[in-house]
């Protein structure tokens, strides 16, 4: 039985390195990324912004959106796109919207309720469900860098913009 514990105990301090509960990561007052969005094998691409009350897309790709901004600020997501604007309320958008659900957990990401951060190496990952789904946010060096939403969402953070001082 002893010489069981000793190698159990080793064995378990061994796999336990290089990962470790952390402090979530969060996302500053004001953050600007490129973005690639792969959504059930569509790609998008653009810039996502975060200016202390609205998160704001705006699309480069694929043609067919290039120069779309998606603002969503007090619970309002404005489309815009060749002078055209539609506003509605969040809640009569399905909640698997690609948009709200990348914005709503990066929000819990910035306020870190109901996230579990793990440790490794120089890279944080943050885990929480929003909407029913499970998703991850990993950090490096307190920068998103990718991020995947059950199983179908998949983002690329890019080319961290600092806001202007």
């Amino acid at each position: 039985m002893k010489k069981l514990i000793l190698f159990v105990i080793p064995f378990l301090v061994l796999c336990s390195c290089g990962r470790s509960a952390s402090k979530a990561e969060t996302i500053p007052e004001e953050f600007t990324s490129e973005i690639v969005i792969t959504d059930n094998g569509r790609q998008f691409e653009g810039v996502i912004k975060l200016d202390k009350t609205a998160w704001e897309y705006e699309f480069t790709a694929p043609e067919s959106i290039k120069g779309m901004n998606v603002k969503y600020e007090n619970d309002t997501l404005t489309t815009t796109l060749e002078g055209l604007s539609f506003s509605d309320k969040s809640d009569t958008l399905p909640e698997s919207s690609p948009m709200l659900l990348i914005v709503n957990a990066l929000e819990m990401c910035r306020s870190g309720k109901g996230i579990t951060a793990v440790k490794e190496g120089k890279k944080v990952t943050d885990k929480g469900v929003v909407a029913g789904a499970d998703f991850t946010v990993t950090f490096e060096e307190s920068t998103p860098v990718s991020m995947e939403i059950g199983g179908e969402i998949a983002v690329t953070f890019g080319n961290e913009k600092k806001p202007a001082e």
